[in-house]
């Protein structure tokens, strides 16, 4: 599995803006494939090994910040990457278009940033839906976490206080699919 540039160059962003007095600390836990990616220019069209640019990176994030709990600190991640990403034309998208339109077409936006993945409305009415993630080969619960966290932080940004993101069904738990419940009012 594969994650875009443009999405891994958030994580150490991440580190830098909410955590700077530990970005040594958090450089120094990654493993030498993850630190050549972190020492080199991240092309934002580009794609990497989601283990080593994402997975790991992760991990030691949830080691300096998190007290270990790397679903907590894949979910923070996702929202920073909500908002690092959903700029210019994403934006615009998600201020002009109704809440349900942002949850069930958010997916497209998020193929953008992993592969292979597919997501598919599982259930959908008035006020919440129901998103099932396939194609995920992410046992940690780092993926879905990151995009749960980032449906979270996009809701926000168009204005919906009020959602509830939860992750329903998880293959870190053993569960065929990630499913992602989301209530809004």
């Amino acid at each position: 599995m594969e994650i875009k540039g443009s999405a891994v160059r958030t994580i150490p962003e991440f580190v830098k803006t909410r955590f700077p007095e530990k970005y040594d600390e958090w450089f120094s836990l990654l493993p030498p494939p993850s630190r050549a990616i972190f020492s080199g220019f991240i092309k934002p069209s580009d794609w990497y090994n989601l283990y080593d640019a994402a997975v790991m990176p992760t991990e030691a994030i949830s080691k300096i910040a998190f007290g270990g709990d790397l679903n907590k600190a894949s979910w923070e991640c996702g929202r920073f990457s909500a908002e690092a990403t959903l700029k210019g034309m994403y934006r615009f998208f998600l201020m002009a278009v109704p809440s349900r339109t942002v949850v069930t077409s958010g997916g497209r936006i998020l193929t953008t940033f992993y592969k292979p993945v597919q997501f598919k409305v599982a259930e959908s009415g008035a006020g919440h839906v129901k998103i099932h993630v396939t194609q995920v080969d992410d046992r940690s619960g780092m993926v879905e976490n990151r995009i749960a966290g980032w449906i979270e932080k996009a809701l926000e940004i168009q204005g919906l206080k009020a959602a509830r993101v939860d992750i329903s069904q998880s293959l870190a738990k053993g569960d065929p699919v990630v499913e992602i419940s989301i209530i809004w009012s």
